[in-house]
């Protein structure tokens, strides 16, 4: 999902994107795992969150990649200021996925 949405003034939320997804009993696709895509100054980084640390609340499960520059400020900068708003992205994600893809 597209978003190019700026969060701050040095950070962008560029896209999220299921990245793994797995099969209920009734054969009805869920996501697992989502990943982010976000600028942050002149850097470029990949989130990746299970919906299991959204749900529990567990910023520290992330698996982050990108940019060594800003690697440590970024990931402090997701566990703390971010967290919420990348909680509420994967959720608005979810609807979209439950609307648009199955």
């Amino acid at each position: 999902m597209d978003l190019h949405e700026k969060i701050n003034e040095n950070t962008i939320l560029y896209y999220i994107e299921s990245n793994n997804t797995s099969y209920d009993a009734n054969n009805k696709p869920r996501i697992d795992s989502y990943t982010l895509s976000f600028g942050f100054y002149d850097c470029h980084y990949y989130l990746t969150v299970s919906k299991k640390d959204i749900e529990e609340d567990n910023c520290y499960s992330t698996s982050l990649d990108g940019d060594s520059r800003l690697f440590d400020s970024f990931e402090e900068h997701c566990q703390d200021e971010l967290w919420e708003i990348i909680k509420t992205k994967c959720k608005e994600y979810d609807k979209w996925y439950n609307k648009n893809m199955i």
